[in-house]
């Protein structure tokens, strides 16, 4: 008995030794934080974090969006979603004291004005995120780097070249800087010296960026994002051994798309997004990568057989192309995971496959405007999560099965401008929009009754 309760004396004492209380938090923290606080300019209706700092509250414990270290400095600092409007503190008395700040957002806010120095320059700062705000002006140039391991600036309207001291940012990781106005030429070899660089993203501003070969040495690269970069042609990625997410849509390539993107990654390739170019197939041989999720090829020019795709893809796009084949028979097998598949404007033949009532996961279905032909498939159906269907400007014929009725959870409907005949079936959302330019069918929701 008496080596039992020593036992649970034991554990008990194990217990709160193991638990650790936040640590007090120091006083000239505290007072550069009340003193950041009242620098900036807040909705204190919306505010879930700066509202409730104050003098009689300890900041390390119990004030939102605030972490310390074990001695009470300050070590995270969250103030994203905050409704903070305004200019970000500039002076440098403002952020001097928080020389051991590893982390700080402040991003989902409409923060103006420009970027202040004296952020980049905080000695111990290796997370900046201020995306999602409406910073301007042109990136000031710091002389001496710090740590940065990962900068967010994207979706502001950060203007001008991008400054060279990013390029100097030996720790950098993760690069976004999406959705600004930055411009300028831009060689991708000016990354090259970021060795450690996991993720860039320069989508969506004027940049015109060209490829170079010692882009090839940045060998961590997980995700590469170049939409809208003014690219000509597709840069060389063929050594680029971790790549999971490939970008390079809405810029300027032509060709074939080259059947060596398809082993990027040592062919674990999970997003490809290839569209608003203007390929003009796909060269062969070519196999599509077996883990692929997303596949946004639409808005090209390509032609040819319509591809059949890796077995487990979720979202899949080709509108909006030139294929002229027919649907492979078994097609439907190959979307039994997808949840989004339109191939909508493209000039495919033949019938809608029987193998599409094995497409159980969709939720968007969209075969218009092609040139399809035959009876609308009963097992359609079957597909109960489907949510939009749209079969419109074809050349299906026959009537409306019924079965379609059972697609309960469908917000939109579209099966207008074919040559369908007979009674509408009721369904629970559907308007005469959705069976228009259907000269044979009858009964409500048109106004034309049926013999």
């Amino acid at each position: 008995m008496s080596f039992q309760i020593t036992s649970l004396i034991l554990l008990f004492v194990s217990f709160l030794l193991g638990v650790r209380s936040a640590p007090p938090c120091l006083d000239d923290q505290k007072d550069l934080l009340l003193a950041l606080k009242n620098h900036l300019t807040f909705d204190s209706s919306l505010s879930t974090k700066l509202v409730g700092w104050n003098q009689s509250v300890e900041c390390c414990a119990n004030w939102g969006g605030v972490a310390c270290d074990e001695a009470g400095h300050v070590t995270r600092l969250d103030l994203s979603h905050e409704s903070i409007h305004g200019r970000i503190p500039s002076s440098q008395n403002d952020w001097e004291g928080l020389n051991r700040l590893e982390y700080l957002s402040m991003a989902y806010n409409s923060l103006t004005g420009e970027l202040p120095k004296s952020l980049l320059t905080l000695p111990s700062l290796d997370d900046l995120d201020l995306s999602y705000n409406r910073l301007s002006g042109q990136l000031i140039d710091v002389v001496q780097p710090r740590r940065l391991r990962n900068l967010d600036l994207s979706n502001n309207r950060f203007e001008g070249p991008i400054p060279g001291f990013i390029f100097k940012l030996a720790a950098l990781s993760t690069l976004k800087l999406s959705a600004n106005k930055f411009s300028g030429r831009l060689e991708l070899d000016k990354f090259g010296k970021l060795t450690d660089l996991y993720a860039l993203d320069l989508s969506y501003n004027d940049l015109t960026v060209s490829v170079s070969a010692n882009f090839s040495l940045l060998s961590k690269l997980n995700s590469i994002m170049l939409a809208s970069c003014n690219l000509k042609e597709v840069p060389d990625l063929k050594n680029q051994s971790r790549l999971l997410m490939l970008d390079l849509s809405d810029n300027h390539l032509s060709g074939e798309i080259p059947n060596w993107i398809w082993e990027v990654g040592n062919g674990y390739l999970r997003f490809l997004n290839l569209s608003h170019n203007k390929f003009s197939g796909l060269q062969k041989p070519y196999t599509f990568p077996f883990l692929l999720d997303v596949l946004d090829l639409h808005s090209n020019g390509l032609e040819g057989d319509i591809p059949v795709p890796p077995r487990r893809v979720y979202i899949l796009d080709y509108s909006n192309n030139n294929f002229k084949s027919s649907i492979p028979v078994d097609f439907g097998n190959a979307l039994r995971s997808t949840l989004f598949f339109s191939v909508s404007n493209n000039k495919l033949v033949g019938g809608i496959p029987e193998s599409i009532r094995n497409a159980t996961s969709l939720r968007a279905l969209n075969l218009s405007r092609n040139a399809l032909t035959g009876p609308i498939p009963p097992l359609i159906g079957n597909l109960k999560d489907l949510r939009s269907l749209d079969l419109s400007v074809n050349l299906l014929s026959g009537s409306i099965p019924e079965e379609l009725t059972n697609l309960t959870q469908l917000s939109l409907l579209n099966l207008s401008y074919n040559h369908l005949s007979g009674r509408i079936p009721k369904f629970q959302t559907s308007t005469e929009l959705s069976f228009e330019g259907n000269e044979g069918l009858c009964g409500p929701p048109l106004n034309k009754s049926c013999g």
